[in-house]
């Protein structure tokens, strides 16, 4: 694979390193070795990972660039952006929502959120590796 090229499963492998380097345990993962996600909402997530301390689930999803236009995208970004949990006094927080793209679509996974209306939402994360 050359420099800077990423696929579906290395942007996963690049979500699982980013949220065990945030102290996140993995609870489940599209990667080998990991049990898969669960759905929620009306899709699954590449990741769905675990803050013990807080007490707070983190979602993480890979896209590569063509995925981004998709209706099933915009779906996954939607859903997963308002995913509420009660966190440990009991008021609703979103979870976090990480979005992993390719370096050379960042800009693209922004233009998104923006049409959506999401791009004002505190919880949504671009990565891109």
């Amino acid at each position: 694979m050359t420099k800077g090229r990423q696929d579906h499963k290395t942007l996963i492998k690049s979500l699982i390193d980013h949220f065990s380097s945030l102290g996140l345990e993995i609870q489940y993962a599209n990667y080998d070795g990991y049990q898969k996600p669960f759905v929620i909402s009306r899709h699954a997530p590449d990741v769905i990972a675990f803050d013990r301390a807080k007490h707070l689930g983190y979602i993480g999803e890979a896209k590569m660039c063509t995925e981004l236009e998709e209706p099933r995208t915009k779906e996954q970004f939607d859903d997963f952006s308002k995913k509420l949990m009660r966190s440990g006094n009991s008021e609703k927080a979103r979870l976090p929502f990480y979005i992993a793209v390719p370096h050379e679509c960042n800009s693209k996974a922004t233009q998104t959120l923006k049409e959506m209306h999401l791009d004002s939402r505190d919880n949504i994360h671009v990565l891109d590796f």
